[in-house]
Order: structure tokens, then sequence, then C-alpha cells
């Protein structure tokens, strides 16, 4: 596991841990171990010993104590799913756009794909500037619309071989970024049904007419549902997905939104995810 993954399974902890904190300090000293229940359950989460609670701590206290792991050290995409694209080369610029200061232009550095002439590549996109970021210290790019739970989050895939963006599968964008094993599941969506309704390259680089310096960009909506806390409904869920190739991997900003807000034409909620992914730059383009 690396620091940053491990970094980010503690930071998930917290929540337990204070519950439990809470829960155990009603305990008399003498009490070794105490018991932690599901908030409006019955359902046990096990037992955890004082001494173990105070361990997790430690080693929670250490690993975020240790510099951020260079993009060396990180390891590329699984085949089949989409990770985060994770920060690299120190903080992000945030930078407030106009008078009002409605949105905010992220400038940074994500890791290169593995055997890349750079170990790192430049992004940049403009997003709202009242969007709250998620798992800032575990190492990935995602924020949160707290009003109606719109996403977007920046993700790195590796592309099969013998393909490029323009040949591969529209369905293949849906099966990586819902996988199990990417990072989006990862993060606490439950998704099914996943498949890709409309799919148009932005920019060709195979093109008569494409420039000198290209690279390839693809625009992609994605539909599926997500199942609620019950296991029993699901709600629908519309993504927006802006793909550059960079070697043979795909960046991708993906921004999720509830079906029926995205599919009204002139909503607000469309404008603010078709502006996030129009202003997504990857490498040369983010510094300009």
């Amino acid at each position: 596991m690396t620091l940053i993954s491990a970094a980010a399974f503690l930071l998930a902890l917290l929540p337990v841990l204070s519950a439990l904190q809470s829960h155990c300090n009603g305990f008399p000293p003498r009490a070794s171990k105490c018991q932690l229940r599901l908030k409006d359950s019955d359902t046990d989460v096990g037992q955890i010993t004082r001494q173990s609670f105070l361990a997790i701590h430690a080693v929670m206290a250490t690993s975020l104590a240790v510099p951020p792991a260079l993009s060396d050290d990180i390891a590329g995409p699984p085949t089949g799913a989409a990770i985060y694209a994770y920060r690299s080369g120190g903080l992000a610029r945030l930078t407030t756009l106009g008078l009002a200061k409605l949105l905010t232009r992220y400038e940074g550095y994500v890791a290169a794909p593995k055997g890349y002439m750079k170990s790192q590549i430049p992004i940049a996109f403009d997003f709202p500037t009242d969007w709250l970021q998620l798992d800032k210290l575990g190492g990935g790019i995602q924020y949160v619309d707290q009003r109606n739970g719109d996403k977007l989050y920046v993700l790195h895939a590796t592309l099969p071989a013998g393909s490029d963006l323009k040949t591969v599968s529209k369905q293949w964008f849906a099966d990586v970024i819902l996988s199990p094993e990417g990072d989006v599941s990862r993060s606490g969506v439950v998704a099914e049904g996943g498949r890709v309704s409309s799919s148009k390259m932005i920019v060709d680089c195979t093109a008569d007419d494409a420039r000198s310096q290209c690279m390839d960009r693809r625009r992609l909506i994605l539909k599926y549902d997500t199942v609620t806390g019950s296991g029993v409904q699901t709600v629908e869920r519309r993504g927006l997905v802006d793909a550059y190739q960079v070697a043979g991997d795909v960046y991708m900003m993906v921004t999720t939104s509830n079906a029926v807000k995205f599919d009204s034409k002139g909503s607000k909620e469309r404008e603010t995810v078709e502006n996030i992914a129009n202003s997504f730059k990857v490498a040369q383009s983010a510094l300009s």
C-alpha cells in the first residue's frame, strides 16, 4: 500500500474513531475495551481495545507527518480501472476569477504516466468557488457542490494495448470510471448500469487540419444509476467526461449530476458542469 492510499484509508477512519472515542469515554477507567454500534442500527462493527485505538492514532500522526510521495512512488492505474490523477509537485494554485469571484481556477501538477519523459504534467480547470474540496490529504482531486451533490473528479486510466483515445470503445470509459477497482467506487459511489450515450472527438490529431502540437481530446456523456443507502432505490445520474490522451494513458475530468437536471435544457446545473469540462486543460495547453 502506498503512503497516499494508507493516509486516505486512515483518514476515512476519522469519523468512526471520533465516535468510538466519545463512546469509550463513558466507560470506567478499568474497562479494557468497548463496543461500537452503527448509528440507528443494531449491527456491531466490532470491538477495539484502548491500546489499539491509541495505536491507530499514532500511525495516523506518523503517516501524515511524512512528506507526500513523489510521483515516481505512485503506482499507475490498474488494468481496467480509473484512479485519481494524483497531485504532484506541491500545492496547486487557486485563483478566484472576476469581480464577483464566483469561479476559481485550479492550476497544478499530477503524476505523469509511467515511462513518460517527465515525472509530472500540468493541469488546469475552472470550478465554482463555493464547491468544497474533498480528500485533501489523500492525493486526489475531487470537489462537490454541497447543495445538490454534483461532483468533479480528475481521473487517470491506461488505454488498452493497441488502442488510442479515438479508437477505444466508448463503453471503455463507463467501465473504467465505474469499475469497483477505481477511485469513484472506492470513494463510496455504488453505481449500476454504466453506459455512454454520446461520444465525439473535440480534437482529432489525425485530421488534415490538425495543429503541429496537438493533443487528442474526446467528450462523452455517461449514464448510470446510483444505489441509495437503503440498497433498494436507485437514482439516475449523468456524467460529463472530458478526456485527453498523454502517451498511452488518458486523463479525464468527470463531472456527475442528477439526470433530470442535467437533461433539462438550459438548466443551471448543466451549464455549470459544461463550463467545468470546457475549461479542463492538460499538459502544454494548461500552461497557456
